[in-house]
């Protein structure tokens, strides 16, 4: 019997299972016993076997910039060089971003990605900022009330109810299809925040073609993931 992480709750109706990064989880009803749940996943053995074995034989598409030297702005693969210097500075040069650290700092590779982030995050917010403008225009909405950039692992944009967006930093490397598609969730969500037929009426309406966009972020949302 393979190990697997139980993890019960009196709020729970059904049993399910999750592999996910070779981990087996049970989730379960407060009231089962470990025996029945045993015995379940020995009817299911087979199935999570196939998973786990899936997982192995994935391809890894994340990013490594530091390792690789670069690294993908607005689907263009951009060339990196890192050198010290006298002063810590992001340059674009003609073949890519030269990223230059002082001498002085400690810790070079931690300010690196600092360096590089700071860079990404001003590019996508520039690229956003115009982008919601053109938006709201066309769909006759307010601008936001406020606009954060951050990374996520699990969600490419939120809205909330005091109408502030938040966009994932790594959308940097998509195409901008795919950026604009995101911008048009989540303006949709300041007039419906959910998911009902009327919100998704409303991206079709600014953005037709927004299920090849959200195919798009399903296959290749691991390539836009950094590993530094």
């Amino acid at each position: 019997m393979f190990a697997y992480q139980l993890k019960k709750s009196t709020r729970r109706k059904t049993v399910a299972i999750k592999v996910h990064n070779q981990n087996v989880t049970v989730y379960a009803p407060h009231h089962v016993p470990k025996k029945m749940l045993d015995n379940w996943l020995l009817e299911k053995k087979s199935w999570i076997e196939a998973q786990l074995q899936k997982q192995l034989t994935l391809v890894d598409t994340k990013q490594y910039p530091l390792k690789d030297k670069k690294i993908w702005i607005f689907s263009e693969a951009i060339n990196l060089t890192f050198q010290q210097g006298n002063t810590s500075t992001v340059e674009r040069q003609q073949d890519g971003l030269l990223i230059t650290v002082s001498a002085r700092v400690k810790h070079q590779q931690q300010k690196y990605q600092l360096l590089l982030e700071a860079y990404l995050k001003e590019q996508l917010t520039a690229y956003i900022e115009m982008r919601l403008n053109d938006f709201c225009t066309q769909m006759q909405e307010a601008l936001p009330n406020d606009l954060n950039i951050a990374v996520y692992k699990r969600k490419w944009g939120s809205c909330n109810s005091k109408r502030a967006l938040t966009f994932n930093l790594l959308l940097i490397g998509a195409p901008h299809s795919i950026i604009d598609y995101v911008i048009v969730h989540e303006l949709a969500h300041l007039r419906y925040l959910n998911h009902s037929k009327a919100f998704w009426q409303r991206v079709a309406q600014f953005c037709p073609d927004y299920k090849a966009s959200t195919l798009w972020l399903k296959q290749h949302g691991m390539s836009l993931q950094w590993v530094f």
